[in-house]
């Protein structure tokens, strides 16, 4: 017994340090409870008054039906982006244009060819040939990149730069 006393008189100032310390965190425990306690409270205060206003069934009535209207909503929402994926799946997506020069005796790049894809590279290929006396306008479907008409060089050439860019 006489050692322990001993001990504690030799060792008094780190001891009082020590405990000092774990009033410190008991403290800063005490307020986080405390804050969270307050929080709480007041959210119970919240719903006792909404409590005193309306019956619980008629608060859990208002959310069922709330909750129902955003289902609805959210099924309409739905059924647009559907009907607005349908359409922009045809709507012209990918375009491919070459410039050429169909006769030796014009100048310039004045014929051209044009490709107007959808997702399934289906759509048109227009051909504009420009000569000195007169123009040529060609409009030839496209069905899976593909067309029952003939095509030239430069159509095919349009086609294939459609296939590989999108608008």
């Amino acid at each position: 017994m006489q050692n322990l006393l001993e001990f504690i008189l030799r060792n008094s100032s780190f001891m009082i340090l020590i405990l000092m310390f774990l009033v410190i965190v008991e403290l800063a425990f005490i307020l986080i409870i405390n804050s969270k306690f307050l929080k709480l409270n007041r959210t119970y205060n919240r719903l006792i008054k909404s409590l005193e206003k309306e019956d619980v069934f008629d608060i859990f009535s208002k959310i069922l039906a709330d909750n129902e209207e955003m289902k609805e909503r959210l099924n309409k929402l739905n059924m647009g982006l559907t009907a607005l994926d349908k359409e922009t799946k045809t709507a012209i997506k990918k375009v491919g244009m070459v410039r050429y020069n169909a006769f030796p005796d014009v100048g310039s790049d004045l014929s051209f060819s044009i490709a107007l894809l959808d997702s399934n590279d289906n759509g048109i290929v227009l051909s504009g040939i420009y000569g000195r006396n007169e123009t040529a306008t060609f409009a030839k479907p496209i069905e899976k990149g593909h067309s029952t008409y003939p095509l030239s060089a430069e159509e095919v050439q349009a086609i294939e730069r459609a296939k590989r860019k999108a608008l």
